[in-house]
């Protein structure tokens, strides 16, 4: 399924805010129309953590999974490849706590993780084979290595209870990273598609972000040295994927908006190609919101440099 998912786009900083809108976006049905016929597959990025129960069952809250539910159901309904990703876990990989984000007992991290699943599982059990599940964004911290690979066979095991034979997505540590690839162990399982992220070169993509203080606005894109830390990267994914026979999908890259408008057209362009070349799918970080958006809700127009880079 990983070449089906072609190109997609997150609907990133609205769901896996702590509370919808908090980011300053929230999702409007009039998204789906704008996507439709433009991508393949939306990543669809849920904070569950935020919105279940602080204890070890990790009880969903319901009014918030019907929200989720027909965001879902209507991205299905227009033959949208829906990914969705239980995002912004930040506890359970040891990050500070957002804004109006509750804390949780540190000794039941793991089993609500593992509970948040069995209920979506169960859930969204008789949807399509377009919805795919993707078990947690970007563990790092506390969730690096061989603490990763226990935690997700636990939570896999959870999902093949109800869904034998839903396409999974589960991604190295790190922050997904490319380079933790090796160390990324999984379970014989034909339904698997490995997550990868790459914003390199960060300190250009991650420029003036007011979470990022340490990447000052300036830098440009692409020299010859970006261009080969780019490709270097996704031929690293290639070759993985060759040797573990595991399909690979660049779930992120992208780009702060304060970074000049030109070289983000050209990293865009040149990620877009490079990963195309190599037959990896991908889905850009992201659609709507004020800070890494392609498109403006204010004005209903794309920022036409990424969308050309991207589409064109």
């Amino acid at each position: 399924m990983a070449r089906s998912l072609g190109r997609g786009i997150n609907l990133g900083n609205m769901l896996d805010a702590p509370r919808e809108g908090d980011w300053g976006v929230k999702f409007d049905p009039a998204y789906i129309d704008k996507m439709a016929g433009t991508f393949t597959t939306v990543r669809l990025p849920v904070r569950w953590s935020n919105n279940a129960a602080p204890t070890a069952d990790a009880a969903i809250n319901e009014a918030f999974a019907r929200r989720v539910d027909s965001i879902v159901d209507a991205l299905l309904a227009r033959g949208f490849y829906v990914i969705l990703d239980l995002h912004h876990y930040t506890q359970i990989s040891s990050d500070k706590l957002h804004h109006n984000e509750f804390a949780v007992d540190p000794e039941v991290l793991d089993v609500r993780l593992v509970n948040m699943w069995r209920q979506l599982a169960a859930r969204y059990k008789d949807r399509p084979p377009k919805l795919i599940f993707e078990l947690l964004n970007e563990p790092h911290g506390r969730l690096n290595g061989e603490a990763w690979n226990t935690l997700s066979v636990k939570v896999l095991a959870e999902v093949r209870k109800t869904n034998p034979t839903r396409t999974v997505i589960i991604g190295p540590g790190e922050w997904n990273s490319i380079h933790e690839l090796s160390r990324l162990r999984l379970p014989r399982d034909r339904n698997i598609i490995v997550a990868i992220h790459n914003y390199d070169p960060f300190p250009f993509t991650h420029q003036g972000a007011d979470f990022m203080p340490q990447f000052p606005q300036g830098p440009t894109c692409c020299s010859d040295a970006d261009r080969k830390m780019i490709v270097d990267a996704l031929d690293k994914a290639r070759r993985w994927n060759e040797s573990s026979g595991y399909p690979v999908h660049l779930g992120e890259f992208g780009t702060y908006e304060k970074a000049d408008i030109k070289s983000r057209e050209a990293y865009a362009r040149i990620v877009r190609d490079e990963a195309e070349r190599r037959g990896i799918g991908w889905a850009y970080w992201e659609f709507a919101s004020p800070s890494f958006g392609m498109y403006s809700p204010k004005s209903g127009d794309w920022v036409e440099p990424i969308r050309r880079a991207l589409l064109d």
